[in-house]
C-alpha cells in the first residue's frame, strides 16, 4: 500500500489550481456568498434539516387535530375557520417535505456536494447559477412559510409565487447538473464508469427540467388569472367550461413525476451504499442504470393515472394504467439488484448500512400497500385519506428519509472531517424504524375501518372505539418518533464540533474519487492534479496490497508492479 498511498497523495499536492482557490474571508463571504459547489451543497442540507424538523412539528399538530377528544378544542378551534387553517397547515407541511426535504436534500444537497467530486470535476459548470439557485430556494421557503399566516386569498397568491420561485431554482440546478455531467467528466470517466449515484442525479435532473417547467408555467398562468384578469384556469361562475380541469392536468403532470424526482436519487444512494458495505459489486450494474432510466421515463408518462374522473378520453385510464403497471418491471429489477448485491455478502452493519436496509424495508412495505390501492376490484369508498396517507408516507416520505440519513452518515466524514457517533446513530435508527411502523401501519388500519361503513351493522360502536384508540396510538407514536429525532440532532451538532476526527481519508474503503482527497475537500477538489479513471466504481472483493477493492484512479501498471 506504500506505492498506492504515494500515488493517491498526488491528488492533494500542489496549488489548488486555476480559478479554484478562494482567499481567506470571514464567515459571511465564505459561507453565505460562496459559489463553491461544496458550500452550496451544505447550504441545501442545512435548509433541508431546518425544514424537516419544522415539517415534523406540523405533522404532529395535524395528528393532534385528528385525534378525537381534547385535540379539537385546542389549536384550530380558536378560529371559526378551523377547517381552512387545517387545510393551510396540510399544504405547508406537504410543501416543506416535498420541496425542501425530499427534493432538496438528496438531489441538491448531496448532489451539489458530491457530483463534481465523483466525476473528477473541480466545480459545477455554472458556479454563479449554483449560488442563485440556493438563494431562490431560501426565498421560496420563506414565502411558503409566511403564506400560512395570511388570509386565504393572499396566502394562496404568495404560495403560488413561492412555488414558481422554487421551480426556477430547480430548473437552474437541473441545467447545471446536466451540463456538469456531460461536459466536465475527468479523463477516463466514461458513462459506463460513472458511479450509480451520478446516474441517479443526472436522470433526476433531466426529469426535473421537464416537470418543473410545467409547474412554473402553471403557476405563472394561475397568478395571471388572479392579478391581471386572464381566464386560463378561472371562468365566470355561471359559465360552463372545462378550463378548470386544465389546472388539474398540469398539476398531476408535475406531481406524479415529482415522486420519482424525490425517490430516484435515493435509489442511487442506497445501491451505492449496499455495494460499499457488502464489499461486493452492484449486481447487474448496467441493467440497474437502465432500470433507473426506465423508472424516470415511466414515471414521467403516467401523469393521468389519478385522473380517471376528470373528463379524460374514456380510453385514457386504460392507457395510463398500463403505463403505471409497466413501472413495476424496472422497479422489480432494482429490488432484485439490491438483494443480489446482498446475496452471500458479509455486510458491515454500520449506521449507514442499517438505514439503507431500512429503506428497503419501507419501500417494499409501501409497494405492497400500493398493490391494494391500484387493484381495480377495490371499491372507490375503500380508498380513504388515511389509507393513501399511510401508503404515501411509507413508500416515499419515510423510505426517502432513511436513504437521506444513510447518505449523511456515509458522507459526513468527507464533508466535515469527523465521524458521526455510531452508537447514537444505531440507537436513533431503531427508535425511528420502530416508530415509523407504529405510525403508518395503524394508519392503514384506520383507513380500512373508515371504509367499512360502520353505520351499516350492529358493531358500529366497537369499530368507532377502535378508530379512536388507533388515532390516539398513532398520535403517541408520532410524538415519540419526533422526539427520537433529537438524538440525531444532538449527534449531528456534537460530531460537527467535537466528533471523532478521521484517522484516514477513506474510513469506509470506498472506491470512488471523493475518498482520495482531503476531508473536507480543498478548494478546487483535486489541486493541480487531474485524476485519471481506469475502471468502474465498484471493484470490490478484489484482493490487492492488503485491501479488498481497486480505486477508480489506480493505474493498471501499479497493479501489475505490486502483484509481481
Amino acid at each position: 500500500m506504500v506505492r498506492i498511498g504515494a500515488r493517491f497523495a498526488m491528488v492533494t499536492q500542489g496549488n489548488p489550481g486555476r480559478g479554484s482557490a478562494e482567499p481567506s474571508r470571514h464567515f459571511l463571504s465564505r459561507f453565505l456568498l460562496s459559489t463553491d459547489h461544496k458550500t452550496i451543497g451544505l447550504q441545501y442540507l442545512f435548509l433541508a434539516l431546518f425544514s424537516v424538523f419544522l415539517g415534523m412539528g406540523l405533522s404532529f399538530l395535524m395528528r393532534v387535530y385528528l385525534t378525537p377528544g381534547p385535540g379539537h378544542t385546542g389549536f384550530f378551534s380558536a378560529s371559526a375557520n378551523a377547517s381552512d387553517h387545517y387545510a393551510a397547515l396540510m399544504l405547508l407541511h406537504g410543501s416543506l417535505m416535498v420541496f425542501f426535504v425530499l427534493t432538496a436534500a438528496p438531489q441538491f444537497g448531496l448532489g451539489y456536494y458530491f457530483l463534481p467530486l465523483q466525476i473528477g470535476a473541480r466545480e459545477m459548470a455554472f458556479p454563479s447559477l449554483s449560488a442563485l439557485s440556493v438563494w431562490m430556494t431560501f426565498a421560496s421557503l420563506l414565502g411558503i412559510s409566511v403564506s400560512f399566516f395570511l388570509k386565504t386569498s393572499s396566502g394562496m397568491s404568495l404560495w403560488a409565487c413561492s412555488a414558481a420561485c422554487f421551480s426556477v431554482a430547480a430548473l437552474i440546478s437541473a441545467l447545471n447538473f446536466c451540463v456538469t455531467c456531460i461536459d466536465l467528466r475527468t479523463q477516463g470517466m466514461t458513462l459506463p464508469r460513472l458511479p450509480i449515484t451520478v446516474w441517479s442525479w443526472l436522470i433526476t435532473a433531466v426529469l426535473s427540467l421537464l416537470i418543473f417547467s410545467i409547474l412554473l408555467a402553471a403557476c405563472v398562468l394561475l397568478l395571471s388569472d388572479r392579478f391581471i384578469g386572464t381566464r386560463f384556469f378561472a371562468v365566470p361562475f355561471a359559465a360552463v367550461s372545462a378550463l378548470p380541469l386544465l389546472w388539474q392536468r398540469w398539476f398531476w403532470f408535475f406531481a406524479q413525476a415529482e415522486v420519482y424526482v424525490a425517490i430516484l436519487p435515493c435509489f442511487g444512494i442506497v445501491s451505492h451504499l449496499l455495494s460499499v458495505f457488502s464489499r461486493k459489486p452492484i449486481w447487474a450494474e448496467r441493467f440497474s442504470v437502465l432500470s433507473l432510466c426506465a423508472v424516470g421515463l415511466s414515471g414521467f408518462c403516467i401523469w393521468g393515472f389519478h385522473m380517471f374522473s376528470s373528463g379524460l378520453n374514456p380510453y385514457a385510464p386504460f392507457d395510463f394504467s398500463m403505463l403505471a403497471s409497466s413501472l413495476g418491471i424496472p422497479a422489480a429489477f432494482l429490488i432484485a439488484s439490491w438483494f443480489g448485491t446482498l446475496w452471500n455478502a458479509k455486510p458491515q452493519l454500520t449506521t449507514a448500512m442499517l438505514f439503507s436496509l431500512g429503506f428497503l424495508s419501507f419501500f417494499l412495505s409501501g409497494a405492497a400497500t400500493g398493490l391494494f390501492l391500484s387493484w381495480r376490484g377495490a371499491a372507490p369508498s375503500a380508498i380513504t385519506d388515511e389509507l393513501v396517507t399511510g401508503h404515501f408516507h411509507l413508500v416515499l416520505g419515510i423510505a426517502a428519509t432513511f436513504a437521506i440519513l444513510a447518505g449523511l452518515f456515509f458522507w459526513f466524514p468527507k464533508m466535515f472531517g469527523r465521524k458521526l457517533n455510531e452508537t447514537l446513530g444505531k440507537f436513533h435508527f431503531w427508535l425511528t424504524f420502530v416508530g415509523a411502523y407504529c405510525i403508518f401501519i395503524p394508519m392503514h388500519w384506520v383507513g380500512l375501518l373508515e371504509s367499512s361503513g360502520v353505520s351499516s351493522f350492529p358493531g358500529t360502536a366497537t369499530i368507532a372505539r377502535a378508530e379512536r384508540n388507533l388515532h390516539s396510538f398513532v398520535a403517541f407514536a408520532a410524538a415519540a418518533t419526533i422526539a427520537a429525532q433529537l438524538i440525531f440532532l444532538a449527534n449531528f451538532l456534537w460530531s460537527l464540533f467535537r466528533g471523532e476526527k478521521l484517522a484516514t481519508k477513506n474510513p469506509w474503503r470506498a472506491a470512488t474519487l471523493e475518498w482520495f482527497v482531503a476531508s473536507p475537500p480543498p478548494n478546487g477538489n483535486f489541486g493541480n492534479f487531474t485524476p485519471v479513471v481506469y475502471r468502474g466504481a465498484y471493484f470490490f472483493g478484489v484482493p490487492f496490497a492488503g485491501a479488498d477493492f481497486l480505486p477508480q484512479q489506480l493505474a493498471p501498471e501499479l497493479i501489475v508492479s505490486r502483484a509481481s
